[in-house]
């Protein structure tokens, strides 16, 4: 053999070995996020736990470096939840084997006990950095941040609840801290920590997402219900639609080098999205899926009354305006209690669809669109305290904000080119002015007078009817429906302008 020939081979060994050492140096994480996932099954043959769960098996088989990471919004609302307040949700979530969990601010809808006994259940991690008992001592059950080996790759995890969750749910004395605050400390105790790659899993409004630029690496995002991904060059982050309709694949690819001891870490983010209509439901998930709405038929395929009118109870139709469907459930708490007036907040109404005339309504429908488990409760209130809840009912009124106030005995003027504070006008009760001096009893539920979705007015007031002896909203939509036989037509009662 030729010098020459030995002096290629040998160098054609040389860099194999190269070639080899940097593709072992090359390694990619996926990050599959899901966030906002309040049904079990799919609707309009998108989403669901058995087409997620497909989704989820196949980019694991494609890469074994896959975490699963759900942004929160979990256990509620759903119509199951109203039962067994979300185990069953806790149940296909271990069956897909999720990796990490962010609580959002529904997981403390049933309070802060169940919301613990639901961690407890869970075979992943639950992790909120801002969240502390009122002590500030940490929640249990429920770490801040995480470190995993992923690829070769130290990944450092940072839990960020939502802020408001104390107005938005019912967390008891919970703490809930900044996002961004706490996001920038817990970034440098990581890395200093030896952590390579900062996600953030964070389930709060897009601008504190914002906030969380070049704090972090990665921002996987819960709580809008959109779908979302972002690049500006330093900073990537991505929320899939909600109910696992669409759902992002982040793939990271990693470019670890090492020289004279020293390591470094370089990474580019790639986007995909999962159209779920396009994969076939995960067979064993579709079964567990199939065991629950078995159950749930049998006790909720009851019928109740007719409606001889449309009812309306979607998400963007609730929360901007009047609507039969938040009329009727305002006029049967207002009823069930005998008040006055009632006000009930419109994101409380989840069904998400229209009733069109002739449909028949059952026990299933009404727990669909009432699934909270709240009760329907009854407060003194002065009229200038209902006219300040009504102005915090329409004060976000072009976000689509759940506070908007679906009313009974009441009628008033909205006018949107005003300021927040100062857009009712013309309020009536029961056919007369309201008077602010005056005391009125109005029927609301118990999460409103607990001060929720901003109604602070209500908090502290004289109760009428309290938590303790109230009945569930749910039961006295059903019995006003099954008492009227067919929902007519009502009063209009909200002007917007």
């Amino acid at each position: 053999m030729s010098k020459f020939l030995k002096t290629s081979i040998l160098a054609l060994g040389v860099s194999l070995a190269a070639l080899t050492s940097a593709l072992a140096d090359a390694s990619k994480v996926t990050f599959v996020l899901v966030n906002d996932i309040y049904e079990m099954d799919e609707a309009r043959g998108r989403g669901g736990f058995p087409r997620l769960a497909t989704v989820v098996a196949g980019e694991r088989a494609a890469n074994p470096n896959t975490v699963l990471v759900n942004a929160g919004d979990l256990i509620s609302p759903s119509l199951f939840s109203g039962f067994d307040q979300g185990e069953h949700m806790i149940v296909f979530s271990n069956m897909i084997a999720t990796d990490v969990m962010t609580p959002g601010n529904h997981e403390f809808d049933f309070g802060k006990e169940v919301a613990a006994k639901r961690m407890g259940e869970s075979k992943f991690p639950w992790i909120a950095a801002n969240v502390t008992q009122a002590d500030g001592s940490p929640v249990p059950g429920m770490g801040g941040t995480l470190v995993k080996d992923i690829g070769g790759v130290k990944v450092g995890f940072i839990g960020l609840a939502e802020e408001t969750t104390d107005v938005l749910s019912s967390p008891g004395d919970l703490k809930f801290g900044k996002a961004v605050e706490t996001a920038k400390a817990k970034a440098k105790e990581l890395k200093d920590g030896g952590a390579e790659f900062i996600v953030a899993i964070n389930h709060n409004t897009r601008d504190v997402a914002q906030g969380l630029m070049g704090t972090v690496d990665l921002v996987l995002n819960g709580h809008n219900h959109d779908l979302w991904v972002f690049f500006n060059g330093r900073t990537a982050a991505a929320e899939s639609q909600s109910d696992a309709g669409q759902v992002v694949a982040v793939d990271v690819n990693f470019d670890i080098q090492e020289k004279d001891g020293k390591r470094s870490v370089k990474w580019a983010p790639s986007f995909r999205i999962h159209d779920t209509s396009t994969v076939k439901p995960d067979e064993a998930v579709a079964a567990k899926v199939a065991e629950y709405a078995k159950l749930l038929d049998a006790e909720l395929g009851v019928e109740l009354g007719t409606t001889a009118i449309e009812l309306d109870s979607r998400k963007a139709s609730v929360r901007t305006m009047e609507t039969a469907m938040g009329d009727l459930i305002a006029d049967a708490t207002r009823k069930a209690v005998g008040a006055e007036l009632a006000i009930t907040n419109g994101g409380g109404i989840r069904g998400d669809k229209v009733y069109p005339a002739g449909t028949k309504l059952t026990r299933k429908d009404i727990l669909t669109e009432l699934p909270f488990g709240n009760k329907t409760v009854m407060l003194e209130l002065t009229g200038a305290q209902v006219e300040e809840a009504l102005e915090n009912g329409v004060s976000e009124i072009e976000k689509g904000a759940g506070r908007f106030p679906q009313v009974s005995g009441l009628t008033f003027v909205v006018d949107k080119a005003k300021a927040a504070g100062d857009r009712v006008s013309d309020i009536m009760a029961n056919g007369a002015a309201l008077d602010p001096a005056k005391n009125y009893s109005v029927a609301t539920n118990d999460y409103m007078a607990g001060g929720g979705d901003g109604y602070s007015v209500f908090k502290g007031t004289k109760m009428l009817v309290n938590p303790e002896s109230a009945k569930l909203m749910a039961n006295d939509v059903m019995a006003y429906i099954r008492e009227l036989g067919e929902v007519k037509a009502m009063e209009p009662r909200i002007v917007i302008k």
